[in-house]
């Protein structure tokens, strides 16, 4: 097991190394030669320089000589300290900016990529919490301590062999930060670990807390209800379990910090004072001067032994952390978001008729669940066909579409896209032929053009587009009415002047994204969920009017915007209950035809019926 823990550090530290050399050279070529000239720099004071002094004052040199050595090594050494002022407060701080900006790029970049089952993980929540962890001071803290350990093992065999020269049995104590680092540093930092890793559940409830109080989104809810208080229970469950934790550790962790710390600096220091007092006063063995200079020598051996073994445990600590974040960042998702295939258009030009969608037996089961939410689907969508899925909340409706837009792949069955499978599609390809607004909608703290374009404006053209999609969706006139039009930026997180709209009309900017895009294919789950019936009647023939060359997908618990539809398919328990058209169901008089009279119903003065007779 041990063998395997310190292969796996060597890999992992290994894996950042090159990564660091792959993203900024001059950064660690830098830190190597800033080790050497710092350990270059110890050495000779420490050392060389007092041993000189010492020397001087036992053998007589003039006072002439003692001062000439000393400006000439002012002198020779004010050059690297300029060069390593420079390294230090210039160089570094902007490496290290560029460093942590790449590999938050790289990270991010990841995470778009692994598929959409993977954010309702809680596993995987977790490892990307720890993986993500100060992991850009874990990467540059790697690289500067494997730099610190093969400069400081050079500097510590340079001082110890000096050492060895004047007395050959003080090096025996060189033993004592060897044994307190790498045996008991070692335990308290897997022991931190673990730690850590068992604290990360309790530590989400917290950050989970923490940042809804600075969301806008539920400020209301929070001066209007005692919900806080729930929170605060959820918080205060966090906080107890990480208190827990550290209580149940600490047992294990104080022994183990009391033999570092004895081994580690009494052991050497102590031990090397008595030995040389002993030396010294009963055997007569030794100098003063001689003691001087060996004490001082081994205070800095025992420095650069200290740190090098703090290093390289520190490494070990982080090569734990590194471990989560080599395994995110080489996780290979189970649908590759850059998966290359046949191209959609070759389907197009050889289908033999106009189903452009077909369900053939398609099942689907949510990872760690037994039931499936959806089972047995069969269903055909023909081209620029109007299909409306309507049901209860949870019949499977919303999973559908997941499917469809393969952000999660079937359990069973197939779906098919002019008659090929959509798992051997060119993925990116198949993703770019649909236009959907989704019923958990976000709106980002960017400007209006931007919300609807998912980028910047680049031109005229891009900003008269984003004109005609709120045009068509119904929300142009209050864009207007904000401070910067098109150009006002959502939310008040990052501007005092941004606007916040209500939820209706974020709704109609989420549709106007799906127009934005070169679709051929459009699928609304909810989009009309924040406005009332004639509202949504409305939006839904704008809807039908812009995408009437096109095929659409339509979700809605609401029946008053399913007449609008070609086909109807009411989901019930992940299954289809009744299929056909408006007319058609209305005439079975089954599940679909109560619903519908019941919905209608409840609308002022029967409106709805009225009209869908």
């Amino acid at each position: 097991m041990k063998t395997n823990k310190n292969a796996g550090y060597f890999r992992n530290n290994i894996y950042i190394f090159k990564l660091l050399w792959k993203i900024k050279k001059g950064r660690v070529t830098g830190e190597f030669f800033y080790c050497v000239l710092r350990y270059m720099y110890w050495i000779f004071y420490d050392i060389l320089f007092l041993r000189y002094l010492v020397e001087s004052l036992e053998i007589g040199r003039s006072f002439e000589q003692i001062m000439t050595f000393i400006l000439v090594t002012l002198l020779g050494f004010a050059i690297p300290n300029v060069i390593a002022a420079w390294y230090e407060h210039i160089f570094k701080p902007k490496t290290d900016a560029d460093i942590f900006a790449s590999v938050n790029t790289l990270l991010f970049e990841k995470a778009t990529h692994v598929e959409l089952e993977c954010y309702e993980n809680t596993e995987f929540y977790n490892r990307f919490t720890l993986a993500m962890k100060d992991c850009e001071q874990r990467f540059t803290r790697i690289m500067e301590n494997q730099c610190v350990i093969l400069t400081s093992v050079v500097a510590s065999l340079f001082t110890l062999y000096y050492m060895f020269q004047i007395d050959h049995f003080v090096i025996v104590f060189i033993a004592g930060p060897l044994i307190g680092n790498f045996v008991f540093g070692k335990l308290i930092n897997e022991i931190k670990f673990r730690m850590n890793k068992e604290c990360v559940p309790y530590v989400r409830k917290m950050d989970y807390v923490n940042r809804l109080l600075y969301l806008a989104d539920y400020a209301k809810e929070f001066r209007m209800t005692p919900v806080f208080l729930v929170l605060k229970k959820i918080y205060e469950e966090g906080f107890l379990g990480v208190m827990d934790k550290i209580k149940e550790y600490r047992t294990k962790k104080v022994p183990l910090v009391f033999l570092r710390n004895f081994f580690t600096f009494v052991v050497i220091f102590q031990g090397v004072i008595f030995y040389s007092l002993y030396r010294v006063m009963v055997t007569h063995s030794m100098t003063l001067s001689g003691f001087t200079v060996l004490f001082s020598a081994m205070n800095t051996v025992a420095w650069i032994v200290i740190q090098s073994s703090n290093s390289i445990i520190q490494s070990y600590e982080d090569s734990l952390y590194i471990a989560n974040l080599r395994e995110f960042l080489e996780y290979v998702p189970a649908i590759d978001e850059q998966q290359a295939g046949i191209l959609p258009e070759t389907c197009e030009n050889t289908a033999s008729d106009e189903t452009i969608l077909d369900f053939q037996n398609v099942s689907f089961t949510y990872r760690g669940q037994d039931k499936p939410v959806l089972q047995n689907i069969r269903m055909t969508v023909h081209k620029n066909e109007k299909i409306a899925i309507v049901g209860h909340n949870g019949a499977g409706k919303t999973t559908l579409t997941k499917l469809l837009m393969r952000l999660y792949d079937v359990s069973e069955g197939e779906i098919l896209y002019y008659g090929q499978n959509i798992k051997g599609l060119d993925l990116p390809r198949y993703r770019s032929l649909y236009g959907a607004a989704f019923q958990d909608y976000q709106a980002f703290a960017m400007t209006v053009a931007e919300n609807v374009l998912m980028r910047k404006p680049q031109s005229e053209e891009d900003y008269q587009k984003v004109r005609e999609c709120l045009i068509r969706t119904g929300v142009y006139e209050k864009v207007c009415s904000l401070p910067h039009g098109m150009d006002t930026i959502l939310t008040k997180e990052f501007a005092a002047d941004g606007a916040a709209l209500s939820g209706g009309e974020l709704q109609k900017i989420a549709v106007a994204r799906a127009f934005a895009r070169d679709y051929q294919i459009a699928i609304f789950d909810e989009p009309s969920s924040a406005l009332d019936p004639v509202a949504e009647y409305r939006l839904y023939e704008n809807i039908l009017e812009e995408c009437r060359d096109k095929t659409v997908v339509f979700i809605s618990h609401r029946l008053s915007t399913a007449v609008l539809a070609d086909k109807i398919y009411l989901f019930e328990n992940g299954r289809i209950a009744e299929w056909g058209s408006h007319e058609n169901l209305m005439r079975q008089n089954g599940k679909y035809a109560d619903m519908f009279r019941k919905q209608a119903q409840s609308y002022v003065g029967g409106m709805m019926y009225e009209q869908a007779k």
